[in-house]
């Protein structure tokens, strides 16, 4: 248990149990798409696919192919962060996604999921990625900025990426070396 702000917040790994616990964790994206947060997901999802999207998690977590911590507050889902590992020739990087609820951003919980997450995958994923890789909406200000600090940087930006808000918008690839 963590205090950010004023509120305190729980840090953990998915466990199976959690399946049985659906519900919380399709209401936690959910309202992520119905603020229209600068995400890719901008529809919400039923609880059988929020039910396999979890159990998938667990199947890539046992595998060693992905790293995935959860934040909760309150018996609410505040916050998901992960690492995945690509496929084949690029198994050396671990793809990164982080989303926290409105009310819980800007108190420092995004960098330390960000510090454990990274921390994570470097002790758990086989083979150790070399690399992580994320996208950002080149307006997502407080993402790119916190990104920054993490000391990830701006290797591309790619025009017209993603539809938000009735336009097309560019994305930045962002990238961090891990150390040895």
């Amino acid at each position: 248990m963590k205090i950010f702000g004023n509120k305190k917040i729980t840090i953990r790994n998915l466990i199976k149990s959690d399946i049985k616990q659906a519900k919380k964790f399709q209401d936690f994206i959910n309202s992520l798409a119905k603020e229209d947060a600068k995400i890719l997901i901008n529809e919400k999802t039923s609880l059988k696919d929020e039910i396999i999207f979890l159990d998938n998690i667990l199947k890539t977590t046992k595998r060693r192919n992905k790293v995935f911590l959860l934040a909760e507050s309150d018996g609410n889902v505040v916050g998901t962060v992960s690492v995945e590992l690509d496929k084949f020739r690029r198994n050396h990087i671990g793809k990164f996604g982080i989303a926290i609820r409105v009310g819980y951003r800007g108190m420092g919980l995004g960098k330390y999921l960000m510090t454990e997450i990274i921390t994570l995958a470097k002790k758990e994923l086989k083979p150790k990625p070399k690399i992580i890789q994320l996208e950002v909406y080149v307006s997502n200000k407080p993402a790119i900025n916190l990104y920054k600090k993490m000391e990830f940087k701006i290797v591309a930006k790619i025009p017209k990426q993603v539809q938000y808000k009735g336009k097309l918008i560019d994305d930045f690839i962002m990238i961090l070396y891990i150390r040895k």
